[in-house]
Parts: C-alpha cells; sequence; structure tokens
C-alpha cells in the first residue's frame, strides 16, 4: 500500500471505540477493481469517514468517496471525465440493527472471520456502484457527436401509406362479400 494513511484491514471495533476518523486521498493504484472498470482514475481519490458507536449501540462507519474517472460514451464513442460521488452509512452489528428495525436504513457490512474489517475494498465497492450502467455524456451534451447523429426524439414521422389495419378490414369485407 502507498500513500495511504491507514491499513487495507482495519479492526473496527477498536476504531468506533475510539471514534476514529480520516479524510485521506488514496493512491489509484491501490484500487484495481476501479482501475478496471473505467479508461483511466484521474488524481486521487478523496476518502472522509469516521468509525463510531452510535446511540442505539450500533458500530459504525460514516462518510463520503469522491473520484473523477475517464469512461468511454457509448453513444459516441468519445472519452469524457465524471465525478464519481458515493455517501455510505454502515453498520456491522446486522442482528442488533435488525432488532431495533433500522436495518434498512443502513448498510450491512461483514467482518472477516478474525474480526478485521476490509476498509479499502468498502470504499472501492461503494464507488463502483456509482458508476452508471451505460457510461454516456449528459442527454445534450455538445461535445458528444457521433457520426450517425441523426437522432430524434418524441417524434413521429407520417407516412402516405394506408393503414395496415384498414387494409386488413378491407380484405376481410371482400372476403364476406364472396
Amino acid at each position: 500500500m502507498t500513500d495511504l494513511s491507514f491499513t487495507e484491514n482495519v479492526n473496527f471495533d477498536k476504531l468506533a471505540s475510539q471514534e476514529s476518523s480520516y479524510s485521506t486521498k488514496i493512491d489509484p493504484e491501490n484500487l484495481k477493481r476501479l482501475q478496471a472498470a473505467c479508461v483511466k482514475v484521474n488524481g486521487p481519490v478523496q476518502a472522509d469517514f469516521k468509525f463510531y458507536v452510535d446511540m442505539q449501540g450500533l458500530r459504525t462507519i460514516e462518510g463520503t468517496i469522491k473520484a473523477n474517472v475517464t469512461f468511454v460514451c457509448q453513444r459516441c464513442q468519445k472519452e469524457f471525465n465524471k465525478d464519481l460521488e458515493s455517501s455510505f452509512l454502515s453498520t456491522c452489528d446486522e442482528q442488533k440493527a435488525k432488532s431495533l428495525k433500522i436495518d434498512e436504513k443502513l448498510d450491512i457490512v461483514e467482518l472477516n472471520e478474525d474480526g478485521t474489517f476490509n476498509l479499502l475494498n468498502f470504499l472501492e465497492d461503494c464507488l463502483l456502484l456509482e458508476i452508471p450502467y451505460i457510461t454516456s455524456h449528459d442527454e445534450g451534451d455538445e461535445n458528444c457527436v457521433s457520426s450517425d447523429s441523426d437522432w430524434s426524439f418524441g417524434k413521429i414521422e407520417k407516412s402516405d401509406d394506408e393503414n395496415p389495419f384498414a387494409k386488413l378490414a378491407s380484405l376481410k369485407d371482400q372476403l364476406k362479400g364472396n
């Protein structure tokens, strides 16, 4: 690991009881899955988060993570930059959250068998979930011009052809007449 002010696996209990908080930049080299999901990660990823025990006694991690990445537009095949930002509020106390009936308001994270928490993978997962299903420029972006940009939205061209159902009806009438 380089340029991390925390280790990849952390002790969730200890950090929550100490109310540890971090504001750090993560080198993109540490986020291999994010790098594989886009063309390029532009600069370090900013992560701000804290561990604490909330008023119900749940061990919690809360924060945000931000990255600027480059994707290929699926419409015009040109590269474009996009900001990814994720906010999270998670606990490792699943049973307690269920008993308090707040498990749907929190994301549940799992601890490793030895009680540690893979913090780096968790933060990377938060960013990966923000990647759009289809990467494209924003609607109406003038930078998104493809060679076959004869697109139309919501307009139907009127045809001089007769309605095919009217033709079927006249054919039916002809058959009845015989």
